[in-house]
C-alpha cells in the first residue's frame, strides 16, 4: 500500500493525477467504494473524495496534505485500487497485510478539458521568464507545473501582484525605491522584484528588512543565486531604520501590532507615494478598548479581538487620509489567510 501511496503522491505533485477508485471493501462496515478526482474550487486545486456508503455519496474536498493523510488512513480497507494518470494506468490488488500487487499499463485517459483549461488561467506569473523564479522558490516542479501543495500560495502571490499593478500609476522615479518591512521568508518580496524588473522591465531598488538574521541570510543567498542584484536584505528594526535615499513605496505585510504603525509612520515621513500594508495582531487596542454598553460582547475574547482590529485599521485609514493619501481597504485573499491590505 505504501508503494501505491508513493505513486499517487508523485502523481499529485506532478499534476498528472486524473482519478482513482478504491473498491471491493474488506469489511462490511467499510464504504462500498471511494473515488478521487482533482477539482478547482475558488481557483484553488483540491482533491474531491467521494465516499459511497449506505446508498449515499459523501463529498469531501481536501488539500494535498490532507489527501495523503486520508489515503494513509484507509490502510488495507479495500482490496482493489485503480489509479489513472496522464503517464500510466495502475491497478493494484491489496492483501490482508496491506501489500499491493501493482500492474502498470499505458495511459488510457486524459485530463478533463475543463480542469486543464482552468489550470491554465492567465496569471501574471504565467510567463516563460517566471519559470526559473517559481522553481527557485519551490512553487513549480521540474515539469514546469505548479505543485498542488503550493497552488494556494501561487494564487496569493498573483493576487498580490495584481494589487501592485494597480498601484503603479504615478511611480515615475528611475529607479523606483521600495522598502519591505518585516519581509520574512519573502515569497512576496521576490515576486515584487521579479514582476517589476523581469516582467515590466523597470529599474528598481528593493530592500527587505527583518529582525531574524537566519531568514535574512537565506533570502540574500537566494537573491544572489537568482541574479537579483538590486534586491538586498538587511537585519533591522522598523522603527530604527533610516535611509538618505528617497523611498517611493513602502510594503508592510504582517508586521505585528504597533510595528504596522511604525511602518506607516516611516512611509509618511518619507513621503512614499504608495503604501501597502497587511496589519497583523492588534494587542495595543485590545488591551485598552473598553465600553460598558458592549461588555456582553467584549467578554468574548475572539469578538473583542475582531472589534479591536476593525477600530485600529479604521483609525489607520483615517490617519492616512488626513495625511493626503487615497485609501482603499480591501480583502487581499480569504480571511482565513490574510485579512486586508491598504
Amino acid at each position: 500500500m505504501n508503494q501505491l501511496i508513493t505513486i499517487m503522491h508523485d502523481a499529485f505533485s506532478n499534476n498528472t493525477f486524473i482519478s482513482a477508485t478504491l473498491s471491493n471493501p474488506r469489511k462490511a462496515a467499510a464504504p462500498k467504494k471511494v473515488t478521487i478526482k482533482p477539482l478547482l474550487l475558488n481557483e484553488a486545486l483540491k482533491l474531491q473524495f467521494t465516499t459511497y456508503k449506505d446508498n449515499k455519496a459523501y463529498h469531501e474536498n481536501l488539500n494535498f496534505k490532507e489527501s495523503i493523510s486520508t489515503l494513509e488512513g484507509y490502510g488495507n480497507m479495500f482490496k482493489q485500487i485503480q489509479l489513472f494518470t496522464e503517464t500510466a494506468d495502475y491497478q493494484a490488488l491489496i492483501n490482508k497485510k496491506g501489500e499491493a500487487n501493482i500492474k502498470r499499463k499505458a495511459p488510457s485517459q486524459q485530463m478533463p478539458a475543463s480542469l486543464s483549461h482552468n489550470r491554465q488561467k492567465n496569471y501574471i506569473l504565467d510567463t516563460k521568464d517566471s519559470i526559473p523564479f517559481l522553481q527557485a522558490l519551490g512553487l513549480m516542479d521540474e515539469n514546469e507545473k505548479i505543485k498542488p501543495s503550493k497552488y494556494d500560495k501561487y494564487k496569493q502571490i498573483n493576487r498580490y501582484l495584481e494589487i501592485i499593478a494597480d498601484s503603479m500609476n504615478g511611480l515615475t522615479a528611475n529607479p523606483i525605491r521600495i522598502i519591505d518591512f518585516g519581509c520574512g521568508k519573502s515569497y512576496l518580496t521576490f515576486a515584487l522584484y521579479h514582476y517589476l524588473t523581469v516582467i515590466l522591465d523597470k529599474e528598481v531598488q528593493v530592500v527587505g528588512l527583518d529582525l531574524k538574521a537566519d531568514v535574512i541570510a537565506f533570502c540574500q543567498d537566494l537573491a544572489d543565486k537568482l541574479g537579483y542584484s538590486n534586491l538586498k536584505f538587511q537585519v533591522g528594526d522598523i522603527g530604527k531604520y533610516t535611509t538618505n535615499q528617497p523611498v517611493d513605496m513602502v510594503v508592510s505585510l504582517h508586521a505585528c501590532n504597533t510595528a504596522t504603525d511604525a511602518a506607516l509612520d516611516k512611509a509618511i515621513g518619507w513621503g512614499a507615494k504608495v503604501i501597502l500594508a497587511v496589519p497583523c495582531c492588534h494587542h495595543e487596542a485590545y488591551t485598552q478598548i473598553e465600553n460598558e454598553s458592549l461588555s456582553s460582547i467584549f467578554k468574548h475574547g475572539i469578538l473583542k479581538e475582531r472589534i479591536a482590529a476593525l477600530i485600529t485599521d479604521g483609525l489607520r485609514a483615517q490617519m492616512l487620509e488626513a495625511c493626503g493619501y487615497k485609501v482603499n481597504v480591501i480583502e487581499f485573499i480569504d480571511m482565513a489567510h490574510t485579512p486586508k491590505i491598504f
